[in-house]
């Protein structure tokens, strides 16, 4: 019979595979949370132009979800929406289900998913708290758990956690920001050595002020004093941070690093 043979991995050993010609391999998915607009939408088009399914996923679908389906139509690529609530372990379930029955794996997951609610400590309320602790931290505990058994069936995967600069050298008026985002880092640490033996690797990426709609609405006179201490004094472009996501999903030597993309930013901070 006239085919071709790939290699894939599992937990016990590397094996062949044959597949007969004219059949496709199946298409590699990468789930995406948070990724009708800004971030997660860069990242959601780059893993779609490497040639991964992408599964498009935010609270509702509106209309930033049907342009970043539609920008990756517009390339060549496969798509399709999910609705997920990551705070939700119900939804979240769910929603991993629909796309298991709709596209049968899911090989890597970006937990990009996150709110802020910015003011100082004495002015945050618990709810500012709980809020942003329940989506950006919780959340990605949610959509990692629920995702995990799958790969570990598959033979492995690739976990990116999108991380902050404000996770590593903190930020005045941002606790509970920063706070989830450092729980991000260890959540990654953990998982990195829990899930390697499943040929799961686990990596965070902290970015600077990246040019969203949640960074432009970070108070005045915070922004203003994180510009100033940027050494190249720009705010990073969400492309550039998808551009990341890709090389750490396709470089299989990484896992259990938090990645920098701050153009500086750490090197400037008084705690690096």
């Amino acid at each position: 019979m006239v085919g071709r043979v790939y290699e894939e991995w599992s937990i016990f050993g590397n094996f062949k595979k044959f597949v007969p010609e004219g059949v496709e391999e199946p298409a590699k998915v990468a789930l995406v949370t948070g990724s009708a607009r800004g971030i997660g939408a860069a990242i959601a088009v780059e893993l779609a132009k490497a040639g991964y399914t992408v599964v498009v996923s935010d609270l509702t679908y509106d209309e930033s979800a049907e342009k970043t389906l539609q920008e990756i139509k517009a390339i060549g690529g496969r798509a399709i929406f999910v609705a997920m609530d990551v705070s939700s372990r119900e939804s979240v379930e769910k929603a991993v289900k629909e796309v298991i029955e709709k596209l049968g794996r899911i090989d890597v997951l970006v937990n990009n998913a996150g709110i802020t609610r910015d003011t100082y400590l004495q002015r945050m309320s618990a709810e500012d708290w709980d809020a942003v602790i329940k989506v950006n931290l919780t959340g990605a505990f949610n959509c990692t758990k629920a995702v995990v058994p799958y790969m570990i069936r598959q033979g492995g995967g690739v976990i990116v956690n999108i991380s902050s600069i404000v996770g590593i050298v903190g930020n005045i008026g941002q606790a509970n920001y920063a706070a989830s985002k450092a729980g991000l880092i260890g959540l990654t640490y953990s998982l990195a050595k829990e899930l390697a033996p499943y040929g799961i690797r686990v990596v965070a990426i902290a970015p600077g002020f990246v040019k969203t709609r949640m960074a432009l609405a970070v108070p005045k006179a915070i922004l203003r004093d994180y510009l100033r201490r940027i050494p190249i004094a720009r705010m990073i472009e969400p492309t550039e941070v998808a551009k990341l996501v890709r090389h750490v999903v396709e470089n299989e030597a990484l896992n259990g690093v938090v990645i920098p993309i701050d153009l500086g930013l750490t090197i400037s901070s008084p705690k690096a």
